[in-house]
C-alpha cells in the first residue's frame, strides 16, 4: 500500500469564485484532503494530473477547451486510482448521471452545500483508505507546526496595516495556504484571515474611541484603504457601522458614574 502524506486534490472549474468556494469545503474540513491544484479548463486539468500525483479531481461539467465530461474520461482512462467527482448544474443533472455510470466515482449538484459535501468525502475517505497509508502528521513536527503558527501570528500583528496575502505568507514558511489554514485552525482556533481580521477590528475600534481620525483614515490604518470594506467588514465583526460604533462607545465612556456619593 502506497504512503502519501496527503490526500491531494485538484479542483477544475472555469469560474473562480466556484472554485474558491469549493476550496473553502476543504479547509474548514481540517482533515486529510489537501488542494494543491487548481485548473480553469478541461485541458490545463489534464495536463496537471501529467505532473502530479493526484489522488481526488472534482470536475464542473462545463468549461472551455475541454468540458469536463471528457477530462472525467481521459483521466478515468490514464489514471484507474483516480477518483472522480463531477459538479453540475440541474441542467446537466443527467451528465452527471452518465459520467457515475462511466467511471466517476461520485456527482454533486452546484451550488454544492455541506451536507451533500461530508457525503461525499466520507466516502472518499473510505475508498481512498483501501490504497493508500496516511504518513503521521505532514511532512513536520507538531513542534514545528506550532512554531509555524506563532510566527504567523507574531507577523500579522506587526504587519496587520499592510496588504497581507496569506497566500505568501504561507510561502514564506514553506507551506501551502491549506497547510497554514488547517494547522492554523488547530492551534490559534481560527482561520489566519478571520485571525487576520480580529487584529484589524481590535485596533479600529481602538483608533475610534481615542483618535479623532476620519473613519476612512481609521480603515486605512488597519489595512482596509478602502472604506466601504473597512466598513462592511466592522459591521459583520460588530453588528455596527464605524461611525454608529464610535458615537455609542465615545457615549458609553463620556456617561458620569451614578449613585454612591453626593
Amino acid at each position: 500500500m502506497k504512503k502519501i502524506n496527503h490526500y491531494h486534490v485538484l479542483i477544475a472549474d472555469d469560474e473562480m469564485y466556484s472554485r474558491h468556494a469549493l476550496r473553502q469545503f476543504f479547509e474548514k474540513e481540517n482533515n486529510e484532503f489537501l488542494v494543491t491544484e487548481e485548473a480553469s479548463d478541461g485541458q490545463q486539468a489534464l495536463d496537471i494530473l501529467k505532473g502530479h500525483d493526484m489522488q481526488v479531481l472534482f470536475t464542473d461539467i462545463r468549461m472551455p477547451v475541454m468540458d469536463g465530461l471528457e477530462l472525467a474520461r481521459r483521466a478515468g482512462s490514464l489514471y484507474p486510482d483516480l477518483l472522480i467527482v463531477i459538479l453540475s448544474g440541474y441542467a446537466d443533472f443527467e451528465y452527471a448521471q452518465t459520467a457515475v455510470r462511466y467511471g466517476a466515482f461520485d456527482y454533486l449538484l452546484k451550488p454544492v452545500n455541506e451536507e451533500d459535501m461530508d457525503n461525499t468525502l466520507d466516502r472518499l475517505r473510505s475508498r481512498l483508505r483501501q490504497l493508500y497509508e496516511l504518513t503521521d502528521e505532514d511532512n513536520i513536527s507538531r513542534t514545528g507546526a506550532r512554531e509555524s503558527v506563532d510566527l504567523a501570528i507574531r507577523y500579522m500583528n506587526q504587519h496587520y496595516m499592510e496588504d497581507i496575502d496569506i497566500g505568501l505568507l504561507a510561502d514564506r514558511l514553506g507551506f501551502q495556504s491549506a497547510y497554514l489554514t488547517r494547522i492554523f485552525n488547530r492551534y490559534a482556533g481560527d482561520s489566519p484571515l478571520k485571525y487576520l481580521t480580529s487584529i484589524r477590528i481590535r485596533e479600529a475600534k481602538r483608533l475610534l474611541t481615542e483618535t479623532s481620525l476620519s473613519i476612512s483614515s481609521v480603515g486605512e490604518a488597519v489595512g482596509y484603504p478602502d472604506q466601504f470594506h473597512f466598513s462592511k467588514t466592522f459591521r459583520k465583526a460588530t453588528g455596527m457601522n464605524p461611525s454608529s460604533w464610535r458615537k455609542e462607545n465615545s457615549a458609553e465612556s463620556n456617561t458620569p458614574p451614578t449613585g454612591g456619593g453626593v
